[in-house]
């Protein structure tokens, strides 16, 4: 890419701190010089050149509007903080530390009665108990309820779409 750049600087006759007019000047000259109705050389010839003077001038053009688009990253600044703010602040931060500590007392306590402990030995569930276990929604009579107002529900539905599909008449059609 940077060979590219450097080829097209030298093509374009310009320098990477020249300004975007002495850069467009110089396209137009050279421009007007290899143009294949203009020039003065075989017409191919002028055509190929040109088509290299364009690509140097859009690559060097793509390269400064890429440099341009990214400004340099501003300084965060903090917003100042009242007393108060730091007071509430530093008291959170207390607690939240003394949470820790209580927390990882705890932990290491129950590290240390676990080791003296044998684990727990796992079994299997009885499939019998795993049913007991599982509890149902409703019981029969809710559940014919609730089937009896579904049906109800979707015969009004039906009802209601044919009715919706019928052709309307009236004296403007």
């Amino acid at each position: 890419m940077a060979q590219d750049l450097t080829y097209a600087y030298d093509l374009l006759q310009v320098t990477p701190t020249s300004s975007e007019m002495e850069m467009r000047a110089a396209w137009r000259r050279l421009a007007r010089r290899y143009h294949p109705d203009l020039a003065k050389i075989n017409p191919e010839e002028a055509s190929r050149r040109m088509s290299e003077i364009n690509a140097a001038y859009d690559a060097v053009a793509h390269h400064r509007a890429l440099n341009d688009a990214q400004p340099a990253p501003k300084p965060r600044r903090r917003r100042a903080r009242t007393a108060r703010q730091a007071a509430e602040c530093q008291a959170w931060r207390r607690q939240r530390d003394a949470m820790a500590r209580k927390a990882a007392k705890a932990w290491k306590a129950a590290q240390a009665t676990k080791i003296a402990e044998p684990a727990p030995r796992l079994e299997e569930p009885n499939p019998r108990q795993i049913a007991l276990q599982t509890t149902t929604k409703w019981n029969r009579a809710e559940q014919s309820l609730i089937n009896t107002a579904r049906a109800a529900f979707e015969g009004t539905r039906k009802t209601l779409s044919t009715a919706a599909q019928r052709p309307v008449l009236s004296a403007c059609h």
